[in-house]
């Protein structure tokens, strides 16, 4: 486990940056001496993550007296194409979908995702053992090209079967790169599985993401330029490998999840875990993940975001919307009488030390004769004098009043209707305003257990909670404090029931089931009611780390839920830019070996080769994969590595005899990056 210092240790260091929905953690690791040397948070600009990036490096350097010169590596993990892929924030992209029927472009999320993406059907496509079925037709290419050109950023290529032969793929890529310089993306290139609605799916994605990562990246290469640093810069995937920023540019969607891949590899690293579950604990959500030798767990249909099923291998995670910056709000007409997330917001603590005087709006909502629903939210400008020209009425008229306020605007005053609060939700989501409230941080404040703001703010806004009323009329808790700690018991129990959803995934247990009997269990301890012959708990038989900045003070009341004895490794806050900094670069190939007829064996390669001996033709596929991995390891960024084959055999018995029906070879490649 690494230790903190302030001295310089000896070189060479390695910066890692997690850009989380709160905050942006870095961190300078010095891998010789096992040592931190310095670690920073600055609040995550969503719109403009190279900036808060940028923001991390100057105080990096700065407060950790390191000099450009001695940096090794920069690795980051970014929330960009998750963000992008939740929020369907990609740029427009066209689609070529080659020897794909109607059954096919009808399946999945891709006749969705085509409504607002153009696309074209050529004829072509291969068979499952690789052979051509149609002759490839580009003759409706060239005027969907024109077409598109000024509507569109970039193109996605899928055809039938082509991770058997992309034959088919590689012609029209290179047909559609002598008419444009956009980027293409190759759905074999992305998943060696087969699916072609999923793969199309992916590859478009894919291609929607392409702009956005190159403007990330290119904001990024300027901060390192800026402060000297010539250091190659890694990006986290999400698996928990790291490649290069080159590498990853084409194919950005594999970026997706790689936050909470850099929570899990950092915290497995952390607490030496290499059994058990991985709890991240943020400011907008909790992660938690599996380790099993001392690896997180892939998901093996590949990561789902956004509603999408994709073929990106990523780490299997488990997210719920609640952390220590999760909108508490009253909730009259539920028994629950309140909720906590999934929505975030700013906690009252935070805003009253930029705004002052939000502490005397709370004071004089506090001498309200009636409670208003509301009471104790306030809405404010994010960044800059937002545009007005396409924004609806009631936008409008929320833009003007913050614009004209120039600080926060008490939301019970402004909010009167519900098209305008729906029209607050898209502004929102859209980034143009934001909205502050009491929040799990504003809890732990009144109740003394965070001590970084001064609790008033907090006392008040839990106090204006506390005598909002429940559905039966009665007021939500006796005092500010009482209110206070049903918010941190209702947030941990959420936190707890993600741990336990998590476990019980991974081992094949029902989640409605499991649903079933914490509901119980929540229901018992709500009501003070024990059972008299029914002991009703449950519990992770698994060792559990526990990361992200409010673990430490939430970790008490986690292992009383749990029934169990969470580790918090040191540096818990910043596990994940942790994480970023010790991740090995690792690329993996998949070739398969097929038998289109008995003692005929075809090689799945780039180009299909044809053996007649299964032997001759698993040693032409391992070496095909050893100079594939070669090549791709080195471009990825790796100095020095390590090639791994494994042979999946598949053989069936017919009347006592057993007949080849397919191998699948996979191959790993891993070193490091300096």
């Amino acid at each position: 486990m690494p230790e903190l210092s302030s001295v310089v240790q000896p070189q060479p260091f390695t910066i890692g940056i997690d850009t989380g929905g709160t905050f942006t953690d870095a961190l300078i690791y010095c891998p010789t001496t096992d040592t931190i040397v310095n670690k920073v948070k600055v609040p995550t600009n969503h719109g403009q993550l190279d900036t808060s990036i940028h923001a991390a490096l100057g105080q990096l350097l700065i407060d950790g007296n390191i000099l450009a010169s001695d940096i090794a590596c920069v690795s980051v993990s970014t929330t960009l194409a998750t963000n992008a892929l939740v929020e369907g924030a990609g740029r427009p992209a066209a689609l070529v979908a080659i020897g794909l029927g109607d059954t096919v472009m009808d399946r999945g999320a891709l006749p969705g995702l085509l409504e607002n993406n153009p696309h074209v059907r050529l004829q072509g496509g291969h068979s499952s053992h690789g052979d051509e079925l149609d002759p490839l037709d580009t003759s409706p290419l060239t005027s969907f090209l024109a077409e598109v050109d000024q509507s569109v950023e970039g193109f996605a290529i899928v055809g039938a079967f082509s991770v058997r032969n992309p034959s088919h793929e590689l012609e029209v890529a290179t047909l559609i790169r002598h008419f444009t310089e956009m980027p293409v993306t190759l759905s074999c290139d992305l998943s060696a599985q087969l699916n072609a609605p999923k793969r199309a799916v992916t590859a478009l994605l894919n291609a929607r993401l392409v702009p956005l990562i190159t403007k990330l990246l290119e904001g990024v290469k300027r901060s390192t330029e800026q402060y000297g640093i010539s250091a190659p810069l890694m990006i986290m995937r999400g698996d928990g490998s790291l490649v290069s920023s080159d590498f990853v540019a084409s194919k950005p969607i594999e970026t997706i999840l790689s936050g909470p891949a850099a929570s899990a590899v950092g915290a497995a690293a952390l607490s030496s875990l290499h059994n058990g579950l991985v709890v991240d604990i943020g400011g907008t959500t909790t992660d938690v993940a599996v380790i099993a030798q001392g690896k997180p767990v892939a998901a093996q249909a590949g990561a789902v975001v956004g509603g999408y099923e994709t073929m990106v291998n990523a780490i299997r995670v488990h997210t719920e919307g609640i952390g220590g910056d999760s909108y508490v709000a009253p909730q009259p007409l539920s028994r629950s009488g309140f909720t906590v997330g999934p929505q975030r917001a700013t906690p009252l603590v935070v805003l009253a030390a930029a705004w002052p005087n939000l502490t005397d709006l709370l004071k004089s909502q506090h001498l309200r004769d009636r409670p208003k629903i509301g009471d104790g939210q306030f809405l404010y400008l994010r960044q800059g004098r937002p545009s007005l020209e396409a924004a609806s009425a009631a936008e409008e008229k929320i833009l003007s009043a913050l614009v004209a306020s120039e600080a926060p605007v008490e939301y019970s005053n402004l909010i009167e209707t519900s098209i305008e609060r729906t029209a607050t939700k898209r502004l929102i989501s859209q980034e143009l305003i934001d909205i502050s409230s009491f929040t799990p941080t504003d809890a732990l404040h009144l109740l003394g257990l965070d001590q970084r703001f001064a609790s008033e703010p907090a006392q008040l806004g839990a106090a204006l909670l506390a005598r909002q009323l429940d559905h039966v009329g009665l007021p939500l808790a006796r005092d500010a404090r009482d209110f206070a700690a049903k918010t941190i018991t209702r947030t941990v129990n959420r936190i707890a029931h993600t741990v336990l959803h998590a476990a019980a995934d991974n081992d094949g247990f029902k989640n409605e089931a499991l649903t079933t009997i914490l509901d119980a269990i929540e229901e018992l301890t709500v009501s003070g009611r024990a059972g008299n012959l029914l002991d009703l708990h449950v519990a992770p038989s698994a060792n559990i780390a526990v990361v992200g900045a409010p673990a430490l003070i939430l970790n008490k009341e986690l292992d009383e839920i749990l029934k169990a004895s969470c580790d918090i490794p040191d540096t818990y806050e910043v596990a994940n830019a942790f994480g970023a900094a010790v991740g090995r670069v690792t690329v993996s190939s998949e070739i398969v070996v097929s038998a289109p007829s008995r003692g005929k064996y075809l090689v799945h390669d780039a180009t299909p080769k044809i053996f007649y001996d299964l032997e001759a033709a698993k040693s032409f596929a391992e070496t095909q994969a050893v100079s594939t991995l070669r090549r791709d390891i080195t471009q990825a960024g790796a100095v020095d590595f390590e090639i791994s084959n494994e042979w999946d055999v598949q053989n069936v018995w017919l009347d006592g005899r057993s007949f080849f029906v397919e191998a699948v070879l996979r191959s790993v490649a891993s070193g490091s990056p300096f």
